[in-house]
């Protein structure tokens, strides 16, 4: 071999060597840093510990030690069961972000539909039904049509009759609001002057 090959051969070398020693340096930092990770994470999880323990007595809370390896096998047991419930409150969260725009939607339709019914007058019917007068009223029509039976001897008047009683201004008063209730309870219909 000649001097080239032997120097180029040791150059190589040293290069590979400095490689390693950096790669040897790099993993010494790594399990300095783990070992001090590990450290603060011990020194953290005493911490909880001893801060559980004080909450937990604080609480009055025994803890049976015989039952936490119990609970822990219990939980790797159904770690499926917990998976799948997970799942499930994505979905669930999925879905109530998919649904709400249409929920809204459907809000902002039903209050315009409402807003129509106004207009056209549907309400002010129902308004005019919850009026203190009006319903004194009906109770009043009610209460008669449910005491007034057809009796032969009353209802068979006579046209001479019923023109007498027509003299009277109650029963005169009552055929008026009696035709212009039938008048206004027509579609399109006013009531009469």
């Amino acid at each position: 071999m000649t001097e080239n090959n032997i120097q180029e051969q040791i150059s190589e070398l040293n290069q590979k060597l400095d490689l390693i020693l950096e790669s040897i340096e790099q993993q010494k930092r790594n399990r300095e840093e783990l070992d001090d990770l590990v450290s603060d994470l011990s020194m953290v999880a005493k911490d909880l510990f001893r801060q559980s323990v004080v909450i937990l007595d604080k609480s009055q809370v025994d803890l049976d030690h015989n039952g936490i390896p119990m609970l822990m096998i219990k939980l790797l047991q159904n770690i499926d069961t917990f998976y799948e419930l997970l799942e499930m409150i994505e979905s669930a969260r999925d879905f109530m972000k998919d649904v709400s725009p249409i929920l809204h939607q459907m809000g902002l339709d039903a209050v315009n539909k409402m807003n129509e019914f106004d207009q056209k007058g549907y309400f002010e019917i129902v308004r005019n039904l919850t009026r203190p007068d009006v319903i004194a009223g009906l109770g009043r029509i009610s209460k008669a049509i449910a005491e007034t039976n057809m009796d032969n001897k009353l209802d068979n008047k006579s046209l001479f009759g019923l023109l007498k009683q027509l003299n009277s201004p109650d029963v005169r008063r009552s055929l008026s609001y009696m035709l212009r209730l039938v008048q206004a309870m027509k579609p399109g219909g006013r009531e009469g002057r």
